[in-house]
């Protein structure tokens, strides 16, 4: 499950406890919809997105499942 936390002064998506993603300029309301939007994946939908939308957040989703090497 993503959600959004605070990660050094900044908005940041998690998954499942373990940081993601930095949301750059503090958007907060990106943050939080994006959320929304990933996490729809595995629900019912109750936004209509269309099979574009679906692709694209199952790429983010799944690039996010992969362990992340830090420079």
């Amino acid at each position: 499950m993503y959600a959004t936390t605070l990660v050094n002064g900044f908005p940041a998506i998690q998954r499942d406890g373990r940081g993601v993603l930095s949301v750059w300029g503090q958007d907060w309301e990106f943050a939080n919809w994006l959320c929304e939007l990933l996490n729809e994946l595995n629900d019912t939908p109750k936004l209509l997105l269309n099979e574009q939308d679906c692709r694209w957040l199952k790429q983010i989703d799944h690039a996010f499942d992969r362990n992340m090497q830090h420079a």
